[in-house]
């Protein structure tokens, strides 16, 4: 089966499974309460994962960077529903967009080092690393606490989280650095 084939079956089915799971979606909630409303969190959901994914399907190059855009543009329209959706309001913009920003960040960082033929494996790992377990956690904390604060929570940094992925970082760096030293010799 040729690679267009191939893609244009996997589209369709990825299509038919997301419209299939709305139709019911909608259909089990509009019977329940005659209107559309826990359905649209699903239904949201659905789409981001079809804007996702589909750009796997449809594209010849760039397909990383399709999934990224696809991904980006749909979470933060998703978040905006979820905030219009629930009752508390506030949380959007102080809360959720910068921690989707920071992670969208991260993973298209980690998401063009994977992608990248010239970037050693091993040193794209221990950077998603760094990226994820040291910067987004400790952000994602900082952007956490500055919106509880008026709870006077405290602060509660993930400390081991932020040294063992330091230490795995470090490990896949030696690692990665050996293998080319070999590889060398």
């Amino acid at each position: 089966m040729s690679t267009i084939k191939a893609n244009n079956k996997g589209l369709f089915i990825l299509s038919v499974a997301v419209l299939f799971s709305v139709f019911v979606c909608t259909i089990i909630n509009y019977s329940i309460s005659q209107t559309l409303d826990w359905s649209l969190f699903p239904l949201g959901a659905l789409i981001m994962v079809w804007a996702t994914l589909a750009p796997l399907f449809l594209l010849k190059k760039n397909k990383a960077l399709g999934l990224f855009s696809g991904l980006t543009i749909t979470l933060i329209a998703y978040l905006f529903l979820i905030q219009y959706l629930v009752n508390d309001k506030d949380w959007f913009m102080p809360l959720a967009l910068p921690i989707a920003v920071l992670s969208l960040i991260a993973f298209g960082i980690s998401l063009f080092l994977f992608t990248n033929k010239t970037i050693n494996k091993l040193y794209a790992a221990a950077i998603t690393v760094f990226l994820f377990g040291v910067l987004v956690n400790f952000g994602v904390e900082k952007i956490v606490d500055n919106f509880l604060k008026e709870k006077n929570t405290g602060n509660h940094y993930n400390i081991a989280g932020i040294a063992i992925s330091t230490i795995i970082s470090l490990i896949l760096l030696v690692i990665g650095t050996l293998k080319k030293s070999n590889q060398n010799n």
